[in-house]
């Protein structure tokens, strides 16, 4: 992309210089040197940028520990969960962060 916008402006001053003469030289050589200037700086910028969306595409993947702290399942109802041998018991909600018993 960067390519075609080079030649487009070089296809343009050309033409230019065909209609008007040497003062169009004057113009448009500073502003093709600018625009590849700024085609240089946004493409060495783009590899820390890209480097940065991959460390943080990494730390989404990484596990999380469980959730829970020193009040967690404090607050939460006890639940009948019925055991192998088939008799019922009474214990917190089987979730992430919940006590074991």
């Amino acid at each position: 992309m960067a390519g075609t916008v080079i030649a487009m402006e070089v296809v343009a001053l050309v033409v230019a210089y065909l209609a008007f003469g040497w003062p169009m030289l004057v113009v448009g050589a500073p502003v093709i040197v600018g625009t590849a200037l700024v085609l240089l700086v946004v493409h060495v910028s783009e590899e820390p940028r890209r480097r940065l969306a991959a460390f943080r595409a990494d730390r989404r993947k990484q596990p999380r520990p469980p959730q829970g702290g020193l009040m967690s399942g404090f607050y939460e109802l006890p639940v009948q969960r019925v055991t192998s041998g088939g008799s019922t018991t009474w214990g917190p909600a089987n979730r992430a962060g919940a006590p074991r018993v």
